[in-house]
């Protein structure tokens, strides 16, 4: 990020800083030299011996200069160099020395002409450095091309000196040679890693590679070592510090989102496995109920089922947990274009706005969807007890039989719809308190037998008595705020594969409906049994065999009657006496999408387990009779039935003149 703008600044900082580097005294750059300018006894003794060997009376001034010159004292070191030249004339140390000392004083000719002719003299590799550094403070460049050469050629000879790194370190920034400058840094690091300068050289190289955080730290750490804390500063607010701090946060948003998403696969997971094991547990519970099943839930459904509440639980509260994540990844996003457009150096300003209002419409539907509330209103047409106290007698037979607390509540629908649920706070529910409601769709009793109507309405007493209507107050909300999200990007035009709120609410509605409705497909097996256990195999099959086709039937009759009805311009007729479908194409399109309903497998987004493997294991159980009276027509329970039938019709009516 901003890596190829940056290297030019990077490499004018290292130039500079070595040109700076020429005030450090004469005797830091001879060898073994450390932070504070020290000797190697060895290698001066080895220098005193050969100059002993020529002229002894230069030894002591040899030896003052080079304090002198340790001392920074560089007119009385130069004075002392030229006398030793006297003494001995030639002498390469001497002149090495004196090159060093020139330089310092800027006297930039002098010390390249006594660096050659020490290296004339002597071709060894600290000469060569000598040269090396004075050929750099000429600045001409062919000069720097030559002193890259010696600085090279010194440091093949010696790897670990120091000295001779840090001068092919100079070489190779003043003629922007990376490789060179790489190199001796890599080496800086190695022979004197407690020298600041090496670390403050590396943190300007990670600097050139976009490696902000390194850099960062390479040069508080040459701060550390004693770099001036005003020199590695104004690097640092060179953009340093600034693209460090921005790469830190956006690698915590990286282990934040990755472990945001490794939450959501977790949770994929578990359904996933959650899955096979309430098939697993619940075909175990069929083989042993057998003849004799019992109506209770065994310990394996039970562990089963309450490892599902967790995890629909867990899944559920992840919604929200995902929200804050969610709205900085749009804001990330969005604050990404804006900072590629400035980096561009150019704004489109059609495209900024449109970009800008897709945030602001995705962040107002994010926010919109956490305050989801539906107000709870009446599902239907309320049936008094002395409206229908025959049906209202067997409701009670139907709890008394599967030993369950009976209906409170009876809606007719103008559907075909048999279904319970139940009323009140998540406390009332939890303790079975709650307001149990039966919706009855007239559309669904047409053909039903009482028999049939029992066996699927003790199903429905089966979630009672499983607890499946209490608690999943959590998950319904999730669910509601999910397709509220939905809806508010799609009906703003945000519903696309580049918005990340999209990307996300498809991803997790998937997640969710795995997880959720594998547990909703437990549910309904269990109160499948309930009802086989009760009302025997051949009412549960032909009541959910009925309640498929005669949902089609209804349907394809309403469907036709509405059309017929608008195009002649006249009221609807009683819709649940409509014309029966005679033999022909009509029959053949219903017997088709029968069969289609009928022989579906299970799929993973189903919330009820499919037909065919629901009749299927309530056969295994081979469970009890049809019982007498179970053939009587399940309308006749209805006194007032054309009464309600009329009042339906009438809703209907009413639905479509508002739609139209």
């Amino acid at each position: 990020m901003g890596n190829q703008a940056t290297r030019p600044l990077i490499l004018l900082l290292l130039l500079t800083l070595l040109m700076v580097s020429f005030v450090i005294p004469a005797a830091a750059l001879e060898p073994a030299a450390q932070p504070a300018p020290t000797r190697e006894p060895a290698f001066e003794q080895e220098i005193l011996d050969r100059l002993s060997a020529i002229n002894p009376g230069a030894v002591p001034i040899f030896q003052l200069a080079t304090q002198s010159a340790d001392n920074n004292d560089l007119q009385a070191a130069r004075q002392g160099f030229e006398q030793v030249l006297i003494l001995a004339p030639d002498f390469p140390d001497a002149l090495r020395r004196l090159s060093y000392v020139e330089a310092e004083l800027g006297e930039i000719e002098s010390a390249l002409q006594h660096a050659q002719q020490a290296y004339a003299l002597d071709d060894n590799p600290y000469n060569e450095t000598a040269l090396a550094r004075a050929l750099i403070a000429t600045g001409q460049r062919n000069k720097i091309r030559e002193a890259l050469t010696h600085a090279q050629a010194a440091v093949a000879a010696m790897p670990d000196d120091d000295q001779a790194n840090l001068i092919l370190l100079m070489a190779g920034a003043a003629y922007e040679d990376e490789d060179s400058i790489r190199q001796a840094t890599t080496n800086l690091l190695n022979v004197a890693p407690q020298n600041p300068v090496t670390h403050y050289y590396a943190g300007l190289l990670a600097a050139m590679d976009s490696q902000w955080e390194k850099a960062e730290s390479e040069l508080l750490l040459a701060q550390e070592l004693g770099m001036p804390a005003e020199e590695v500063q104004a690097v640092l607010s060179q953009d340093i510090s600034s693209q460090a701090r921005l790469y830190r946060w956006l690698r915590w948003g990286e282990y934040a989102v990755g472990g945001w998403l490794g939450g959501l696969g977790i949770l994929l997971l578990f359904g996933l496995v959650l899955s096979q094991a309430t098939l697993a547990t619940v075909q175990r519970a069929i083989d042993q109920s057998g003849a004799v099943g019992q109506l209770s839930v065994s310990r394996g459904e039970q562990w089963v089922r309450s490892l599902y509440r967790l995890v629909i639980a867990g899944t559920s509260s992840y919604f929200y947990v995902s929200i804050p994540f969610l709205i900085l990844t749009v804001v990330a996003a969005t604050a990404g274009i804006f900072y590629l457009f400035l980096q561009v150096g150019r704004i489109p300003v059609r495209l900024a706005i449109f970009v800008g209002l897709s945030a602001l419409y995705t962040l107002v539907a994010i926010a919109r969807s956490l305050f989801t509330r539906v107000k709870e209103g009446e599902p239907g047409r309320l049936l008094a007890p002395a409206e229908a106290p025959a049906l209202w007698a067997l409701t009670d037979e139907v709890a008394s039989r599967v030993d369950s607390r009976p209906i409170e509540a009876i809606y007719v629908t103008a559907g075909t719809e048999i279904g319970v649920f139940e009323r009140g706070g998540v406390a009332a529910k939890w303790r079975g308190l709650g307001q149990r409601c039966l919706i009855l769709g007239l559309g669904a009793l047409p053909g039903l037998t009482e028999g049939q109507f029992k066996a699927i309405l003790a199903h429905e007493y089966g979630h009672f008595s499983n607890r499946d209507t209490a608690g999943g107050n959590l998950a319904h909300q999730v669910q509601r705020s999910i397709h509220h999200l939905a809806y508010r990007l799609a009906t703003t035009g945000q519903a696309r594969w580049y918005n990340p709120a999209w990307l996300f609410i498809n991803g997790y509605y998937r997640i969710f409906l795995r997880v959720t409705l594998g547990a909703s497909r437990l549910q309904e097996i269990l109160a499948d049994r309930y009802a086989t256990l009760a009302y025997g195999v051949k009412n549960m099959v032909e009541g959910l065999r009925h309640i498929v086709r005669q949902n089609l039937l209804f349907n394809m009759q309403l469907n036709q009657e509405i059309g017929e009805a608008v195009q002649q311009k006249r009221p609807l007729q009683n819709l649940y006496m409509l014309p029966t479908i005679e033999p022909g194409p009509q029959q053949q399109d219903l017997d088709e999408a029968f069969d289609k309903a009928i022989s579906r497998p299970t799929s993973a987004y189903d919330s009820h387990p499919a037909i065919k493997d629901r009749i299927a294991l309530v056969q295994h159980l081979k469970q009890g009779d049809d019982q007498p009276g179970d053939a009587k027509p399940a309308a006749s329970l209805l006194p007032t039935l054309e009464q309600l039938q009329k009042e339906m019709t009438t809703l209907v009516q009413n639905n479509l003149r508002r739609s139209t």
